[in-house]
């Protein structure tokens, strides 16, 4: 009996061999220059139906099949500096990967340059029916989860095989699920026992897919209700359903807190100068603006060198050059137009409301309507914590950069010479000055500052959005919002009313839209106003005096 085994054993590996050597040789035929192989070569690879050589069967549909080095491959991503001009060379057989050259970096090459394997319009044409199944290992995770989910309604038993292949060469977790959904849908589609189906579902309602609810509802229509099978089925898609709004309240949460911590890094510099100098500034947001095309330009300055690490390295780079130079703007702002309308608040705020024109205008005017920053390579996706709950990386970054902003403004205000005497000016200006402090020197120190870190806000928001000239009258109201409810002045108190702020706004715009949302926190806002004109920390000082 064992012997029978080991005479199965050695078949079966044998067969194997054979048709890897079989589809090895037919390859081989595709870089013959004989038109005759190749088409023959093309049909038997297109009838074997292996997920190995779907890779290049696509890519002779997309006629994009290239010779290097005696190598099957095709172009991947487009490299557009100004030293390199080209694609990223991408090895098809008998394994997909990147080209490298001896110093282990990825090669680029124009196509131009490359030998192109051509096939005609007719032997193109020969790839119909294996169309569905070739972006089953599509270079594009978008074409291989369409292709996989094409086959949840439509595939059949012949088709398993083929799926699971194309399952097993998957690296990345998320596919593999969608592969193992589709495979078990199949299966559920085309059984009605209840001892064959019971274990499916189980499995699929394990297995925590993105259209499982979905596939047990298309299920659902196909039994007849009141049975065992049925009921079994609708309570596992009930609690998929439970599990799916549990997950959505935890990504509204997740959400609110995001928004929250970009309105407490835009609101901490104006509360900063509306405590110290009771300024209404209007052109706050044109100062988080600044920022933004700061780290714009920046990336713009590294794009000779904008492969690897350089192009990781041009957005930190820029986040304190975001600070200098919108603190710098606000310095000059200062000491040339609201030094001489302290305690003249109406002409203030004509006068921060025409710098902002100015600003945007003059934005518009070098930049155009339109830009964007490119966000770090190790900051694009998101942490899954379980199935259908992913925390994109670049919101974490910023609640992370909210964080140490206001650890450090803390540390500042409340842990420097400088910051008591910031301090000391807003809650009194006169007595400061009696005592030595120079009231000019802190009201530029604190609008160089207070610029600065709408600057940083500026930057970080690139993360998430497209730069354009007005995106600061986006925040600038809202960050008022904060500023007056929290306290004015008070940094605790930003931080309260923005995270309250953030997330009443998350929890209202899915239940009354984001318009109605917005006018319902302002009509709370004006009610708790009522009562707490001062806000909820009110902060001692000059404002608070007066």
């Amino acid at each position: 009996m064992l012997k029978k085994h080991y005479i199965l054993v050695l078949a079966l590996l044998c067969l194997f061999c054979s048709s890897f050597g079989q589809s090895k040789e037919l390859i081989n035929q595709l870089l013959s220059t004989d038109n005759e192989a190749k088409s023959q070569a093309l049909a038997q690879l297109i009838d074997e139906k292996r997920v190995k050589s779907f890779p290049i069967i696509s890519a002779i549909n997309d006629k994009k099949l290239y010779q290097y080095q005696g190598l099957l491959i095709t172009l991947g991503e487009k490299v557009e500096t100004t030293e390199l001009y080209g694609y990223k060379l991408i090895q098809l057989y008998p394994s997909i990967k990147p080209i490298l050259d001896e110093k282990g970096k990825e090669v680029i090459k124009n196509n131009s340059e490359l030998e192109e394997i051509s096939f005609s319009r007719a032997e193109r044409l020969m790839i119909l029916p294996v169309l569905p199944y070739i972006n089953l290992v599509s270079l594009d995770l978008e074409k291989r989860k369409l292709a996989f989910v094409q086959f949840q309604q439509k595939g059949t038993f012949d088709d398993i095989k083929i799926l699971t292949e194309a399952k097993n060469e998957e690296k990345d977790p998320y596919m593999v699920r969608i592969a193992i959904e589709t495979i078990l849908a199949i299966q559920l589609n085309h059984t009605q026992k209840e001892e064959e189906a019971k274990p499916i579902v189980d499995e699929l309602v394990e297995n925590k897919g993105d259209n499982t609810e979905y596939i047990l509802g298309k299920y659902l229509t196909t039994l007849s209700e009141g049975t065992d099978l049925y009921n079994y089925v609708l309570n596992e898609q009930n609690e998929l359903k439970d599990r799916a709004n549990t997950l959505v309240i935890i990504q509204n949460l997740f959400s609110g807190l995001s928004l929250g911590s970009i309105l407490i890094m835009i609101a901490l510099g104006l509360s900063i100068i509306y405590g110290l100098a009771g300024v209404i500034n209007m052109a706050h947001g044109e100062f988080m603006m600044i920022g933004a095309y700061t780290a714009f330009c920046v990336q713009q300055l590294f794009d000779a060198t904008s492969v690897g690490a350089a192009g990781n390295f041009s957005f930190f780079l820029s986040i304190p050059l975001a600070f200098l130079v919108a603190g710098m703007f606000g310095l000059v702002i200062e000491k040339l137009i609201l030094r001489k309308l302290y305690n003249r608040p109406l002409e203030s705020l004509l006068a921060t409301w025409g710098i902002s024109l100015i600003f945007i205008q003059s934005a518009r005017s070098i930049f155009g309507d339109l830009t964007s920053v490119r966000t770090p390579s190790f900051l694009s996706g998101g942490w899954e914590i379980v199935p259908q709950l992913i925390l994109p990386y670049n919101r974490l970054f910023i609640i992370v950069m909210t964080i140490l902003l206001v650890f450090s403004i803390y540390s500042f205000l409340y842990k420097s010479k400088n910051g008591l005497r910031i301090r000391s000016v807003t809650q009194n200006r006169s007595m400061s000055a009696c005592l030595g402090i120079s009231t000019e020197k802190i009201d530029a120190l604190t609008f160089f500052i207070g610029s600065g870190i709408a600057g940083i806000a500026g930057c970080c928001i690139t993360l998430i959005g497209n730069v354009v000239p007005d995106m600061g009258q986006t925040y600038v109201v809202d960050s008022f919002l904060v500023v007056v409810t929290g306290g004015v002045g008070n940094l605790f108190g930003s931080v309260v009313a923005g995270l309250g702020i953030g997330q009443l706004t998350k929890l209202l715009e899915p239940v009354f839209q984001a318009v109605y949302g917005k006018v319902i926190i302002l009509v709370f806002i004006i009610l708790f106003l009522q009562f707490k004109p001062r806000g909820l920390f009110p902060a001692k000082g000059r404002i608070a005096e007066d």
